[in-house]
């Protein structure tokens, strides 16, 4: 699995380079999941082109950007089933809910659409995970 060199970005604070491979990297993502929820492949990857953003006034993360094949995809989500995200304590920010996935919604074809309909169905589920429920 390939390692990433990133900078997170805070609102107050200056810019950290960061490295790490890419199941780590995803979690330090603020936006790479969906109410707990993995994307899909080629959402992922439209992700990982865009070069990430700053956050303006909240946390953000950025890198060159890239993509990855699909076999590299599989290799990322068999490493984040079994990832515990406690192991991330120190390593990441976003790393208090494992990331599951749902095969309902990986045909969508638009982000923001992926985005409302994951979280109509799974937005309480993660409140209670969050909330340690």
């Amino acid at each position: 699995m390939q390692t990433i060199t990133y900078t997170r970005h805070e609102f107050h604070a200056e810019p950290e380079t960061h490295t790490a491979t890419l199941s780590v990297f995803v979690y330090d993502i603020p936006w790479v999941g969906a109410c707990g929820i993995f994307p899909p492949f080629h959402l992922l990857n439209g992700i990982f082109e865009s070069g990430g953003a700053e956050g303006g006034m909240g946390p953000g993360t950025t890198w060159e950007p890239f993509s990855i094949a699909e076999p590299e995809y599989e290799e990322l989500m068999k490493a984040i089933g079994t990832l515990d995200p406690k192991s991330l304590k120190d390593k990441v920010r976003f790393g208090q809910v494992k990331f599951e996935y749902d095969k309902e919604f990986e045909t969508e074809i638009e982000w923001i659409t992926w985005m409302q309909k994951v979280c109509d169905r799974h937005r309480g589920a993660w409140h209670k995970k969050i909330n340690g429920e």
